[in-house]
């Protein structure tokens, strides 16, 4: 009587055991479902991170070439919030498109970092009526020589 006690002990623990196992596999297999940004927003941390290797180029006295093709779909693009292209957004984004011009033609660093802090203030300017939260995250895209 002992050894079918011990032996349904034995089996009750391994099946516990087993159980857990699974469990814990389905959790380590779960990712938690996050909202994808807008096409707008994609476009401006495409463009933030090109600045900041821009950035970093000017720093080092290296000329950068500006080459996204992405600047010409932020008229069009769809933002996180409808609210957030009003009127003024248009302006904002053709303003943005010549200063971003300006990088190309720019034939030394100092012209090039001018352009380059102009393109920033350019962004600043328009987030300033639309989207506020990103301004800090873009004032440190300013070369600062």
């Amino acid at each position: 009587m002992n050894k079918i006690i011990a032996v349904a002990l034995i089996a009750v623990f391994i099946c516990s055991c087993s159980a857990v196992d699974s469990k814990e596999q389905g959790k380590s297999n779960w990712k938690p479902e996050m909202d994808q940004p807008s096409e707008l927003a994609s476009i401006m941390r495409s463009l933030n991170d090109e600045a900041l290797i821009r950035k970093k180029s000017l720093e080092n006295g290296e000329l950068s070439q500006a080459n996204s093709k992405l600047i010409f779909k932020m008229i069009t693009a769809e933002p996180t919030e409808p609210h957030m292209v009003g009127p003024a957004f248009a302006p904002h984004t053709e303003a943005f498109i010549a200063s971003y011009g300006q990088l190309n033609t720019a034939t030394d660093v100092a012209a090039q970092i001018d352009a380059h802090n102009n393109l920033v203030k350019s962004c600043v300017a328009c987030h300033m009526n639309f989207c506020q939260g990103p301004i800090p995250r873009i004032e440190k895209l300013y070369v600062n020589i």
